[in-house]
């Protein structure tokens, strides 16, 4: 079965218990939380609070995807709210080798994200230390994107190189995920689809089990 993480952002967030608990129900792998300040994407979502609302509704993992230009100042309020891992973008301008030793040392996970442009060679330097090497299949800032097919190649490559080095780091794709764009990214290598208007748009516990089983 594959692994199938939701992006709370397509969510109704008048009906958000419902809908973890439809997406629990339907064995999600972990649920995707986007957050993001205006600043490094254009758009502003979730902040501490929301993801300490959402930790209550579920035991699953929170992976955090903080689309922030300072992930390094904000870091442990994410982390103090529930979130279990943090993705942080290689584009920010931080001190990464600092920021992934707190943010380990804080008892999360790491993961690094690399926006459709970014080469995957960007991350060879922050595999070891990723749990999720995280590749954006649009230009974050909004959900309903297209699918962006250049992005495939990379997922290729990340498989190569994390199977050659005996890695545990798992590729995760995110946006423009449906049916059809899923199993495009899973036969290119990736672990863990993260979908968002796909899921929520329709039959919650139906979409997820598509994905599962693609």
């Amino acid at each position: 079965m594959n692994k199938v993480s939701p992006s709370i952002i397509s969510s109704k967030l008048e009906t958000l218990g419902n809908e973890i608990s439809a997406c629990d129900n339907a064995d999600v792998f972990s649920y995707h939380l986007d957050v993001m300040d205006g600043h490094f994407v254009p758009n502003l979502t979730m902040g501490p609070d929301l993801v300490k609302a959402i930790r209550r509704s579920t035991e699953r993992t929170l992976e955090t995807h903080l689309m922030i230009e300072r992930p390094d100042k904000y870091y442990k309020s994410f982390i103090d709210a529930g979130s279990d891992i943090l993705l942080i973008h290689e584009e920010c301008l931080v001190d990464f080798r600092k920021l992934i030793s707190d943010i380990k040392g804080e008892g999360a996970g790491f993961g690094i994200v690399l926006n459709p442009d970014t080469p995957f060679s960007k991350a060879e330097r922050f595999m070891e230390d990723s749990q999720i090497l995280l590749i954006m299949s649009v230009h974050p800032g909004f959900s309903g994107q297209k699918f962006i097919d250049y992005v495939l190649p990379k997922i290729a490559e990340a498989r190569k190189y994390i199977d050659e080095q005996g890695l545990k780091t798992k590729i995760e794709i995110d946006g423009g995920i449906t049916d059809i764009t899923g199993k495009k990214a899973l036969d290119a290598g990736a672990d863990i689809l993260v979908s968002a208007s796909y899921i929520f748009s329709g039959n919650i516990g139906e979409r997820i089990k598509i994905l599962q089983n693609l």
